[in-house]
C-alpha cells in the first residue's frame, strides 16, 4: 500500500513538474520561493506590528507565532525524521526552478506557512480571503512545478497549516475576547 501511494505521488510530481513554459515559468516561480523562510509572513507582520491598530498588531503577532512553532516543533522534527529527498535531487527528469534547497522535502513548510498565513490573515480582513486563498494554491502547486516537493508533501503541509491556522484563530479570538476593556472575570 505504502509503495502505491509513493508511486502515485511520483507520478503526479511528474506530470505536474513536465508542463513547463514561460508564462508558468514567470508566474510560479515568484510565487514557489516568497515564502521562502517565511520572510514574505514575517516582513508584512513587522509591518502590521510598527504600524498596525492594536487588534491587528495580535494578529500579526498569532501568526508569527504560528509560523515559529509549527516550523520548529513540529515540520521541522517530521522532515527529520523522514528525511525524504527532494523530488529534483531523487529524480534525473524532474526540473528544478529557482533556489536550490536541499534539505527534508516532507512536511512542506512553504504550504503550511502559507496556508496559516490565509486563514490567520483571512479572519482579521475578509475581504482578502479570496487573493489569500488563491495565493496558496499557486503556492502549493508551484513547488512540484518546481521540483522542491512531492505533491504528497504539499498535501501534508497543507494539512499541517490549515489546522494550525484554525487553532490559532480560536486562540486568537480567545485572547482578544480576554482583551476587550470592561470585561468582567
Amino acid at each position: 500500500m505504502a509503495h502505491t501511494v509513493l508511486q502515485l505521488d511520483k507520478s503526479a510530481l511528474l506530470w505536474i513538474n513536465s508542463h513547463h513554459n514561460a508564462i508558468l515559468d514567470a508566474i510560479l516561480a515568484p510565487v514557489a520561493y516568497a515564502g521562502d523562510g517565511g520572510a514574505i509572513w514575517f516582513l508584512l507582520c513587522a509591518i502590521i506590528l510598527i504600524w498596525g491598530k492594536a487588534q491587528h498588531k495580535r494578529t500579526a503577532l498569532t501568526l508569527v507565532i504560528t509560523v515559529i512553532l509549527v516550523d520548529r516543533c513540529i515540520s521541522a522534527p517530521v522532515g527529520h525524521h523522514f528525511d525524504r529527498l527532494r523530488p529534483y535531487l531523487a529524480m534525473e527528469e524532474v526540473r528544478q526552478v529557482g533556489s536550490a534547497w536541499t534539505g527534508s522535502s516532507f512536511p512542506s513548510a512553504h504550504a503550511h506557512s502559507v496556508w496559516e498565513a490565509a486563514i490567520i490573515l483571512g479572519s482579521r480582513w475578509r475581504k482578502l480571503i479570496a487573493p489569500l486563498i488563491v495565493f496558496a494554491l499557486l503556492t502549493c502547486y508551484s513547488r512540484p512545478y518546481c521540483g522542491m516537493h512531492y505533491p504528497g508533501d504539499v498535501a501534508a503541509g497543507s494539512a499541517l497549516g490549515i489546522a494550525a491556522g484554525f487553532a490559532a484563530v480560536a486562540a486568537l479570538r480567545c485572547w482578544e475576547s480576554r482583551s476587550r476593556p470592561g470585561r468582567r472575570n
